[in-house]
């Protein structure tokens, strides 16, 4: 297949034509063929490389997509991908300068996405809605998955090589990515990664309500939130503790002033606009910047330090991971409302697991810590993913302090679970069980609520059990 030609000086001035034309052109024009496709990718990107100097993710979407249907058409290119010319152009258009399968399918706008797992250059898993299934999607080739995957890092600067086979991102407000290439995993897989969508923006309190937890939980936990109480979400990976405290932080910045700090990759989008684009609400987001230079390396921990300087009413920590687990300790201690989340095996589990990342920071007893962390974070709130495929709040615990070397706690909301069945036809299981509020909230939380603004009425329902 002949290629070479003049390369042309720029993308407007490579042919004239009509949409008229073009529709006719692609009418009459048929890419039936055995060709395959990887061969017509190749041919398409030698023919462009002669035409276009520079980046081609640079060039508009539709002035690509012309160079690229001028290509097949010409060249008389057949293929025994498609007989259609435009889902051709698509194809290529994608693999060269989108993120293949990725954008072609535009996967992240599906409703309900939630997640992209891609286990090597052929293995791909999708959760959407919280059902995870296999895929059909695949790159080209080890090295394709690499290129794919490069791609998705430059708009942040990511470096995805050998020196750096591990990487953590966002490929846009709400959506995170994790990656790691060889010689993390072996070397015929290609790439293994991880892309969530994480927004509380995105998120309905009806899709919420719907299983993860009910009106009356989530009302609860707003309601402690905007009136000073720190709130501790723990639970499994893929649990969703991340969106439902994202939800709820999302809501409340509609009018209280919040600072987040997220670690590796933007998750949260809380700032709202008008129809003219303004801010309507008080906002700073912020993420960490790793060096290996003492002095120049912006962890949660200095992102901390720094958001008391910006006088936030609320300050969101994406994950406690290490020593900031003191700061955000130390903060919610000295009037500061702090929203973080922790791995934990349950929620009277979280508070030990806290004290296990501030002791990172210092050396103090288990009692000490145990006691800051304890009044630090009165409210845990404990997620899983359950075997029908749900994320469930299955624990809300009011922590009432230490004493006597025990964890003193008040379990205000249990999901207790009756039994499991399974459709034998189907495969399917379905969880038998409910939320039941187990204990009302303590004199000492109740009248904390009171003096941060809360009314008798909005505490009335959480003073009763039941339910």
């Amino acid at each position: 297949m002949n290629t070479t030609m003049e390369p042309e000086s720029t993308v407007s001035h490579l042919f004239d034509s009509t949409e008229e034309h073009e529709n006719l052109r692609e009418a009459l024009f048929r890419t039936t063929g055995t060709e395959k496709y990887e061969n017509v990718l190749s041919g398409a990107q030698q023919y462009l490389s002669q035409r276009i100097t520079g980046d081609i993710t640079t060039i508009h979407e539709l002035d690509l997509k012309d160079y690229i249907l001028k290509y097949i058409t010409d060249y008389s290119v057949t293929c025994s991908l498609t007989d259609e010319p435009a889902i051709l152009t698509e194809h290529i258009y994608h693999d060269m300068a989108g993120l293949s399968f990725i954008t072609r399918e535009k996967l992240f706008e599906l409703e309900d996405f939630e997640e992209l797992d891609i286990n090597a250059w052929n293995d791909v898993d999708m959760i959407v809605g919280g059902k995870r299934v296999k895929t059909n999607y695949r790159f080209l080739s080890p090295q394709h998955a690499n290129d794919i995957h490069r791609r998705m890092m430059q708009p942040t600067n990511t470096v995805l090589d050998d020196a750096m086979p591990y990487a953590v991102t966002d490929l846009g407000k709400g959506i995170r990515i994790a990656c790691l290439k060889t010689p993390l995993v072996d070397e015929e897989l290609g790439v293994a990664s991880s892309i969530r969508m994480v927004s509380g923006s995105t998120i309905t309190r009806e899709r919420l309500t719907a299983a993860t937890l009910t009106d009356k939980m989530l009302d609860f936990l707003s309601l402690c939130i905007r009136h000073g109480i720190s709130v501790c979400f723990s639970g499994e990976t893929g649990s969703g503790k991340t969106t439902v405290a994202g939800f709820l932080l999302y809501d409340i910045a509609r009018d209280l002033r919040t600072f987040t700090i997220e670690e590796g990759s933007r998750e949260w989008n809380f700032i709202r606009r008008d129809e003219d684009g303004h801010a309507t609400n008080s906002i700073v987001h912020m993420k960490t910047r790793p060096s290996d230079d003492p002095r120049l390396n912006i962890n949660q921990n200095k992102g901390l330090q720094i958001a008391l300087r910006f006088n936030p009413t609320i300050i969101g920590v994406g994950e406690m991971r290490s020593d900031e687990a003191y700061a955000a300790a130390e903060a919610s201690n000295t009037g500061h409302t702090v929203v973080s989340t922790v791995h934990a095996n349950s929620a009277s589990d979280a508070p030990d697991r806290i004290v296990g990342l501030c002791k990172k920071a210092y050396d103090f007893s288990d009692s000490t810590l145990m006691r800051l962390v304890s009044n630090a974070f009165p409210i845990h709130v404990y997620q899983e993913f359950l075997t029908d495929g749900m994320r469930r709040v299955t624990e809300i615990i009011e922590v009432l302090g230490f004493e006597n070397g025990q964890l003193k706690y008040n379990t205000l909301v249990e999901f207790y679970v009756e039994d499991n069945r399974t459709n034998s036809v189907t495969g399917e299981t379905k969880v038998i069980g409910d939320f039941i509020w187990r204990n009302p909230i303590s004199d000492k939380l109740h009248q904390r609520l009171l003096k941060k603004g809360a009314t008798r009425k909005q505490l009335e329902p959480f003073r009763e059990v039941g339910g």
